[in-house]
């Protein structure tokens, strides 16, 4: 039988990411320092059976004008085949000590690919969100050596990132300071405006930077051309992976943008990682999509997409509902 912990052993917890091959950062313990820095309410739960762990869940706290969520952003994560004991145990920890009381609903993002699985969150009475709470899909590059990095691009990104290696005047600056930041909020929020989204809060990525800083596992990339900063980066190392997070960028015709993720993969080589996550793409392929540009420059750098399970959503309280029909219509899928 499976029994809950909470564990606030951040070498334990990260140590199990890593040897568990997890695939995201946002199960990482310093993630979830990051939202509590907001005043959101953060559980790390071990699952142990047999007195060894077998599963580990991040949870944050969300509250707002249309419900109460507990999220769960690429989680749980768990060893072979434990994962519907875990759910199980989760959902009866969470009433044991009255979350249901205080959240409306569980919302899980899972980290897992395989299809079948959908049918034990089913089984356990999930069911499939009106929208995600984070990214659906990974579009994975493996770090190599330089040739067969390039080999794997298509033919403009290489030509692209071999025209940008030869213009000095195309300058790539690496930061850790949070000064620097700044820099990247300009573009950010320029970038916002013009493709019209809701940007990420200011408060949680300056914490996000600076607690992952603070253990080398973030670094911002700044591109600028005759002394004007134009693109920026936060990227995120962990668990061997370089994890291309936050960006913005003006749109300029120098190639810019090319050298900024060929400094970002020549880090990631330089830090030992086997991974570039380049975060997610549009599902959709259609040129329309707000995101299409980025994601075709996400694909060109090579690599293969990974398809996460869709998002579930668990009902605690039948305010769950407020939050459903209004993030359904706000999807469009009525």
């Amino acid at each position: 039988m499976i029994r809950i912990e909470k564990i606030d052993n951040e070498k334990l917890w990260n140590d199990f990411l890593d040897k568990n091959d997890y695939l995201s950062f946002l199960q990482d313990y310093e993630y979830g320092q990051a939202e509590k820095s907001l005043g959101r309410e953060v559980l790390n739960l071990g699952f142990i059976y047999e007195k060894e762990i077998v599963g580990l869940c991040q949870l944050i706290g969300y509250r707002g004008k249309r419900g109460n969520g507990l999220v769960v952003h690429h989680g749980p994560v768990t060893k072979n085949d434990h994962l519907k004991e875990c759910l199980l145990s989760l959902l009866n920890f969470l009433k044991e000590k009255k979350f249901h009381k205080k959240y409306d609903f569980l919302r899980i993002n899972p980290i897992q690919t395989d299809n079948e699985i959908k049918e034990i969150f089913k089984s356990l009475g999930f069911r499939l969100a009106p929208t995600y709470a984070v990214t659906e899909n990974f579009w994975l590059k493996k770090i190599d050596d330089d040739k067969k990095m390039l080999e794997e691009m298509s033919d403009g990104h290489r030509k692209m990132v071999v025209d940008s290696l030869k213009k000095p005047f195309l300058e790539i600056e690496i930061k850790s300071d949070i000064d620097s930041l700044k820099i990247f909020f300009d573009l950010y929020q320029e970038l916002s405006k013009r493709k019209n989204f809701v940007p990420y809060p200011q408060k949680l990525i300056e914490e996000e930077f600076k607690i992952f800083t603070q253990k080398n596992k973030a670094l911002l990339f700044l591109g600028k051309v005759e002394n004007s900063y134009c693109s920026a980066a936060l990227i995120i190392f962990s668990h061997n992976i370089a994890f291309y997070h936050h960006s913005a960028s003006l749109p300029i015709k120098e190639p810019l943008n090319y050298k900024l993720q060929w400094t970002v993969i020549q880090e990631a080589k330089r830090r030992g990682c086997k991974f570039y996550n380049f975060w997610g793409i549009a599902r959709k392929s259609d040129s329309n999509h707000p995101w299409h540009g980025l994601s075709q420059f996400k694909k060109g750098f090579g690599g293969h997409l990974i398809n996460l399970l869709p998002t579930f959503d668990y009902r605690f309280s039948f305010k769950y509902y407020l939050t459903y029909w209004y993030e359904k219509i706000r999807r469009g899928k009525l």
